[in-house]
């Protein structure tokens, strides 16, 4: 679902934030052990009475070991998929080219393990609100041991579009214009302080999204964090009659409901970006898709299977 053209994203930096809604900030950033909060709790901010009903309700659940081995998972589901079914170049190689320097490219590879740790417990989190609008999510017999999540201490460095180079505005633009967002992905702004790479990993991850299979790669990621989450300490629920309840009034509910099932559909796009991400700075998967074509005598273009989303294995 296309964000519509001239429609606000009511967001709420840190920055502005004040009263419960940082509190919540905070209690996020140390649940999660990140060093920023993500844009979806800043939009979620906007609406102060179902940021606190949210967070009430998936706190619990976050703080258990069990969230973060499904949020592996997930990951795992998507990294398998975009190994398995693309063929990724070795952007470590044209870095070389691009006369990186070693700490850029380890700064670099430090923000994209960021992005793909932080984005797919994003999706796990929306995926179990969307099902808890509707009723009981969650497994009562899963376990509840205390999570110990990374700790991540630096946040990635942000080039807004007004401060962007030419070339990057125009990439920008590029983006807004394929994903159907009014605004640039802060993923993108993040990786927009390296121009280089941004714009060798765009060259790649574009005619990715165009194409058909990557659709299907989508759609398989957004069913798999809806199955997954189903999988979650609970139960536990957050209804449209329980908004009410709180005094939400139906416009805002209803905005919250189209806002969080946009999430659902850029995050499933965003974790497989992130995995090309990581797959081209790892070295891509040309090689072995070559020797794997020769040992099994496919086709180009004919993909490996994926694993099952109960046991996703992440590829090598």
């Amino acid at each position: 679902m296309a964000w519509r053209k001239g429609n606000r994203l009511p967001v709420v930096t840190e920055a502005q934030a004040s009263g419960r809604t940082l509190e919540i900030y905070n209690e996020i950033k140390s649940a999660l052990g990140l060093p920023y909060v993500n844009v979806v709790f800043q939009v979620y901010g906007g609406f102060p009475v179902f940021l606190d009903l949210h967070w009430r309700m998936l706190k619990p659940v976050v703080e258990t070991r069990a969230f973060f081995e499904i949020g592996e998972r997930l990951r795992a589901d998507a990294f398998t998929r975009m190994h398995n079914y693309f063929e990724i170049p070795d952007l470590c190689a044209q870095m070389v080219d691009m006369h990186f320097s070693e700490g850029a490219r380890a700064e670099l590879t430090e923000v994209v393990d960021l992005l793909l740790y932080n984005n797919p417990l994003l999706l796990l989190m929306v995926a179990a609100q969307m099902q808890a609008f509707e009723g009981a999510v969650g497994a009562p017999n899963a376990q509840r041991e205390p999570a110990s999540p990374l700790k991540f201490e630096t946040p990635p460095i942000l080039i807004d579009e007004d401060a962007a180079s030419p070339t990057v505005r125009k990439i920008y633009e590029d983006m807004k214009r394929v994903f159907g967002m009014p605004v640039v992905h802060s993923d993108y702004r993040a990786l927009a302080r390296w121009p280089d790479f941004l714009q060798a990993y765009w060259a790649v991850l574009k005619p990715t999204t165009e194409s058909p299979l990557y659709h299907q790669c989508l759609n398989g990621s957004r069913e798999s964090a809806w199955v997954l989450s189903r999988e979650l300490p609970g139960p536990f629920e957050q209804t449209v009659s329980s908004l009410e309840d709180a005094g939400m009034d139906e416009a805002d509910i209803a905005s919250v409901v189209r806002l969080t099932m946009l999430f659902s559909n850029t995050l499933s796009g965003t974790v497989l970006n992130n995995c090309l991400a990581k797959i081209g700075l790892e070295g891509g998967n040309m090689a072995h898709r070559a020797k794997r074509r020769e040992e099994t005598k496919q086709t180009p273009g004919t993909p490996e299977p994926v694993s099952a989303t109960k046991e996703p294995t992440r590829a090598a």
